[in-house]
């Protein structure tokens, strides 16, 4: 287990400490066939807290990153994250931890967890909830099984002994949050495919099409036209502020199957879509998170692979505005 006097928890200051902040992950994944490393530019973004959307330059979130440190050896990190949209929204007082790694250690654990609840008390908040990275509207929450498969495209990853590292540091289970696998089979299709023949009968107001990327800016119109307010009664939710729904667009666009972002209007009024994106973690990990390294590789990929040559997708989000609600317009998307 090692002496707990021997790990250091700092809250990141210089550039090298972000750096090994950032690459963390590269180090305690090493040997692990099944993790998928993310895109570290994306990543890199995502933590600058003074210029990702997200934290809004403090008004919409506040957040502190911490490391373990034994010797000149990171060994864990987390991030305290006092999301203010969030507490406003759902009407909580409460801090978020995310962006958590760490050695099979419980006293380093313990130690990171303490470093936010520390954090959290110092800003006058007794409750800690996560690990967000960092809200709902990314990567959330801890894997307490499946790990016999590699995560699919923006789901979170990590060691089963994880589970024991937060338990044995005091932490309980919020939420379940659950993913489903499922098999696209000819009976399943036709079932549905005649379900939503009759709701279109029932509802010829209904049109829905696919993303027509070519008009972009229209597109993202619609999109939040939906998403806000879909989403607004779901555990966990926080509006995405206008820049993020900006940045989350631009890094997803590349990725994006025009045909599998789907808009139902009624009478020509945003009621609802879906997004699913093909699985590109094969792909991801192929490149092992940095492309620029992999010229050969990532020219590969940019001039052979289609989204058709991926083996799966995943449904991301699906979401009917209120009023429209209980018509069958999902299951026609």
């Amino acid at each position: 287990m090692g002496n707990a006097l021997s790990v250091a928890v700092r809250p990141v200051r210089r550039r090298s400490e972000r750096s090994a902040f950032l690459n963390l992950p590269w180090k305690l994944y090493s040997r692990d066939p099944l993790w998928v490393p993310p895109l570290k530019a994306s990543m890199r973004a995502l933590l600058d807290v003074e210029h990702h959307p997200f934290y809004q330059g403090g008004e919409g979130a506040e957040a502190e990153f911490f490391l373990a440190w034994e010797g000149r050896d990171p060994i864990g990190r987390v991030a305290a994250i006092e999301n203010h949209a969030f507490n406003s929204f759902q009407g909580e007082k409460v801090v978020h931890f995310g962006f958590f790694e760490c050695v099979e250690r419980h006293d380093v654990a313990r130690a990171l967890i303490s470093a936010v609840e520390s954090w959290a008390k110092a800003r006058g908040i007794n409750r800690i909830l996560g690990p967000f990275n960092p809200s709902t509207n990314y990567e959330c929450g801890l894997l307490v099984d499946g790990f016999n498969r590699p995560p699919v495209i923006m789901m979170t990853y990590n060691p089963a002994y994880y589970v024991s590292l937060f338990e044995k540091a005091g932490l309980k289970k919020a939420k379940d949050l659950l993913a489903y696998i499922s098999k696209v089979e000819d009976q399943s299709l036709s079932r549905l495919e005649r379900l939503a023949e009759r709701t279109r009968k029932r509802h010829p107001e209904l049109e829905t099409r696919g993303a027509d990327l070519s008009h972009f800016e229209g597109e993202l119109e619609a999109f939040k036209a939906i998403y806000n307010q879909a989403w607004e009664r779901n555990w966990g939710f926080v509006p995405m502020n206008e820049g993020e729904i900006q940045a989350m667009a631009r890094e997803l666009r590349p990725s994006l199957a025009p045909e599998l972002l789907r808009f139902a209007f009624i009478d020509g009024e945003p009621a609802g879509f879906i997004l699913a994106l093909p699985d590109w973690n094969p792909v991801l990990k192929d490149l092992g998170g940095v492309p620029w390294r992999h010229p050969i590789r990532t020219i590969r990929h940019l001039l052979r692979t289609r989204p058709t040559d991926l083996e799966g997708l995943r449904l991301i989000t699906m979401g009917v505005r209120e009023e429209f609600r209980m018509r069958g317009i999902e299951g026609v998307l």
